[in-house]
């Protein structure tokens, strides 16, 4: 069985470009071996993440998150089940908007700043909905 999570969390340090870049490249390789892919959205010192793939290998990657000090106010906002996963071949996807350089990374992303939409079978999911929340709001004050 397929499982999807996604959940917010907030920065508990400053992340800049290098230290996300580090945080994708150690998460790719974790997930990649746990058959887990997703993607990983970071603006305003937030994180938002989708995480898919074999439920067991899916809650233990967000029970260590969630006891991540670097991350705070780790919270779920949705687990449900899937068929098929979305973001397929994907081991760990991200975006910041702080440095133009961070697009030359493996696994980046333009979803943040451009307005790529998902694949008709997501786009009108509660997951789509989310991920796009953020893309749209300025959450300093989230």
């Amino acid at each position: 069985m397929l499982v999807s999570i996604v959940y917010m969390s907030r920065a508990a340090t400053p992340f800049d470009d290098a230290a996300l870049a580090e945080l994708l490249r150690e998460a790719r390789l974790r997930n990649e071996a746990l058959g887990v892919s997703g993607i990983l959205l970071a603006k305003d010192g937030r994180f938002m993440q989708l995480l898919e793939g074999p439920a067991f290998s899916v809650d233990d990657r967000f029970s260590v998150i969630a006891k991540d000090p670097r991350h705070g106010e780790v919270k779920s906002l949705i687990r449900e089940d899937i068929e098929r996963r979305r973001f397929d071949g994907w081991s760990m996807a991200y975006r910041s908007l702080d440095d133009a350089d961070v697009s030359a990374e493996e696994g980046f992303s333009p979803f943040l700043t451009d307005t790529i939409d998902f694949p008709p079978s997501f786009d009108r999911t509660s997951a789509a909905w989310l991920l796009k929340w953020f893309r749209d709001r300025d959450l300093r004050d989230v």
